[in-house]
């Protein structure tokens, strides 16, 4: 009878110890699937944030962090992602040039003095990966001037800054048409040629250039 009861205890204490280690292996596993999660939630966190960057600066996307915004987690999902560029409708602007962008990288020019080609940022987002099958991302080391360019709209926050900088040229330009309108065939703002805009930007940052975009036009511009 003794050696029954001894069975039984050693068979209880061994299914204890059993179900014990069980259960640590099991908690172990959980939590080592947990920060397996973790890792790639954080990894795709950081990457979508690298999208947002990129969008932002190009004027694609607005501020992740604008108090208006009540869902962070929809901006990730909705602007953390690759979007590439949409070809310009030709009856829009004739030259093929998004103007919002492409006057983006005139404000950059005038504040920094670094020129940017707006045909730069047209190859960048052409396409989705490197010809390695990496992704492309303006912060990999092979795009210096993509990311010199997003890291001071970024940093700065200076969308605004830029939406102001349009604003103004829109004025200029409508100021200019007014002036010269004996002489001058108007467009609409976003119907400008590169050259116009070009010389719209130059006029914002130098009180001194003579404006004459009536002799662009003249020439085909």
């Amino acid at each position: 009878m003794k050696r029954t009861k001894k069975l039984v205890v050693v068979v209880c204490v061994i299914i204890a110890v059993v179900g014990l280690a069980t259960g640590v292996i099991m908690l172990n596993s959980h939590i080592a699937q947990q920060r397996e999660l973790e890792r790639e939630w954080q990894e795709q966190r950081a990457l979508a944030l690298t999208y947002i960057r990129l969008n932002y600066a190009f004027r694609r996307v607005g501020d992740p962090e604008d108090e208006r915004i009540t869902s962070i987690d929809k901006v990730y999902e909705w602007d953390g992602i690759y979007k590439p560029l949409r070809k310009v409708d030709p009856e829009k602007n004739q030259w093929g040039i998004d103007v919002d962008r492409y006057l983006f990288l005139r404000f950059y020019e005038n504040e920094t003095g670094i020129y940017l080609a707006y045909e730069a940022m047209i190859e960048y987002y052409s396409q989705e990966f490197e010809p390695d099958g990496s992704l492309r991302l303006y912060n990999n080391s092979k795009h210096p001037e993509i990311e010199e360019f997003v890291t001071w709209m970024w940093e700065g926050r200076r969308q605004n800054e830029a939406d102001e900088f349009v604003l103004r040229l829109e004025r200029i330009y409508s100021d200019y048409t007014l002036d010269n309108r004996e002489n001058f065939t108007r467009q609409r703002f976003y119907q400008l040629s590169p050259q116009m805009l070009n010389a719209l930007a130059r006029a914002d940052a130098d009180p001194d250039y003579v404006l004459d975009l009536t002799s662009l036009q003249q020439a085909g511009y």
